[in-house]
């Protein structure tokens, strides 16, 4: 092979690199803005009937003050028939509650696979490279098998790297701290 077909196979290799990398983050997006855009809806539709409950408490609170104000006995403020209409909006806010959750939690879980998933990917690539490299005889099968197992940590620490991420951006870890955690991983 010519160094001009090295160069034109390299090339290529880079551009389905990038392309196959800027597909995932475009579906990425695609799937988190859908996500986005149910919880934003949820989130309004939870307004809306919280406003209709507001409404609710406004008018009981009238006729409490009315009957505290007329001398009436406060056991009788005549409430029944708003407290029958909340009833319904009370158990479709929890509802929407419990939907909106649901949503939340979908869009967290989808967010981890494909945080999984990019750093499988990493792993195939360097595994691809391994192989190369293997088969051309530039690295021995010890090199080889441990420079492999190094990469996979990265895969079997995966839930414990996250979550000395989210501790890093809660503050509760220094960039040094988080590093360091990270390297003890992964050694």
């Amino acid at each position: 092979m010519g160094l001009f077909d090295r160069i034109k196979t390299t090339a290529s290799g880079v551009g389905a690199s990038i392309a196959k990398g800027a597909g995932q983050i475009t579906g990425k997006a695609t799937v988190e803005a859908k996500e986005s855009a149910k919880i934003a809806a949820v989130k309004a539709d939870i307004a809306s009937v919280q406003a209709e409950i507001d409404t609710g408490y406004v008018q009981i609170g009238k006729a409490y003050v009315d009957a505290c104000i007329a001398g009436k006995e406060v056991t009788d403020i005549g409430c029944g028939a708003t407290l029958k209409m909340m009833e319904p909006k009370l158990e479709k806010k929890m509802e929407l509650e419990k939907e909106l959750i649901e949503l939340e939690k979908a869009l967290a879980d989808s967010q981890v696979m494909q945080e999984r998933s990019l750093v499988q990917a990493e792993v195939d690539e360097i595994k691809a490279k391994l192989d190369k490299a293997k088969a051309m005889g530039a690295i021995t099968d010890a090199d080889y098998s441990a420079r492999l197992a190094q990469a996979n940590k990265k895969l079997e620490h995966f839930d414990d790297i996250r979550m000395l991420k989210k501790q890093k951006d809660l503050g509760l870890l220094t960039a040094a701290e988080f590093d360091a955690k990270v390297n003890e991983l992964l050694k």
